[in-house]
């Protein structure tokens, strides 16, 4: 929480997101206990991507077509401050599942007269699923994004603000490792793909308006792959006071 008694300006990058690159983190308030958290995949399916603002993609089917993670329910109504969900793991198989990634952490900005975001970035994305191991387990969910706040009676941003949802985690095959997905920009929310042909791909996050994605179904024969594993749901941009958020930055998803 950051408070000005007139004006507060950001003019840098305030991270609270999860994130999987540059030797991970984890946004403050994330996962909360009153998460939802769904039903966790079968066997060699894919975990779903954790909900928050928007539901999680469910994770993929196994290549017989069972076994899909499905995700808990979004709960946009705010009543504590506090960071996304989860995703689900995937499921073993004979392999290492994919981890779930956490749900983005949380920042409130309050201001008496102005809160500016004049250059740079507010991310509090949910972090990425992580791609599975051989043979043929299922790829991580993806976090959901989490809350940025901003309670003045004039909001402006000239910068990038987001609370996207992570890409899910690819399965894997019988012998090759399915990849991460990697972090959420404001942007993009890619899902884990091309590690493997016969594990599924790791769905999209939830951007802007784009809605979660469903992890891809695994293939082949035998045991074949894994699920990939869901997007997680979008985050919540929140405005007080202010009617809007005036400014020609980006922000994602919608505020609300």
């Amino acid at each position: 929480v950051l408070v000005a008694a007139t004006t507060l300006t950001v003019a840098g990058t305030l991270d609270a997101s999860s994130r999987r690159g540059g030797g991970g983190q984890i946004g403050a308030g994330s996962d909360p206990a009153t998460c939802d958290a769904g039903t966790v995949p079968g066997t060699r399916g894919g975990g779903a991507g954790g909900s928050f603002g928007t539901k999680g993609g469910n994770g993929g089917k196994n290549n017989a077509g069972m076994g899909a993670g499905v995700a808990g329910v979004a709960q946009a109504t705010l009543t504590v401050l506090r960071g996304g969900c989860p995703g689900q793991a995937g499921n073993t198989g004979g392999g290492t599942a994919g981890t779930a990634g956490h749900g983005g952490g949380a920042v409130y900005l309050i201001a008496g007269a102005t809160i500016l975001v004049s250059s740079g970035s507010i991310n509090a994305s949910g972090q990425p699923g992580g791609g599975a191991m051989p043979a043929s387990a299922g790829g991580g969910g993806g976090g959901a994004g989490g809350l940025i706040a901003f309670d003045a009676p004039s909001v402006t941003n000239s910068a990038s603000v987001f609370a996207n949802g992570a890409g899910g985690g690819e399965g894997a095959s019988g012998a090759t490792a399915g990849r991460d997905a990697t972090d959420p920009t404001s942007a993009a929310a890619p899902g884990g793909s091309g590690g493997t042909g016969q594990g599924g791909d790791g769905g999209a996050g939830a951007f802007a308006a784009n809605a979660a994605a469903t992890g891809a179904n695994g293939t082949g024969n035998g045991t074949g792959g894994g699920g990939g594993g869901g997007g997680g749901g979008a985050g919540l941009i929140k405005v007080y006071q202010a009617t809007s958020i005036g400014g020609s930055g980006t922000v994602s998803p919608p505020p609300s």
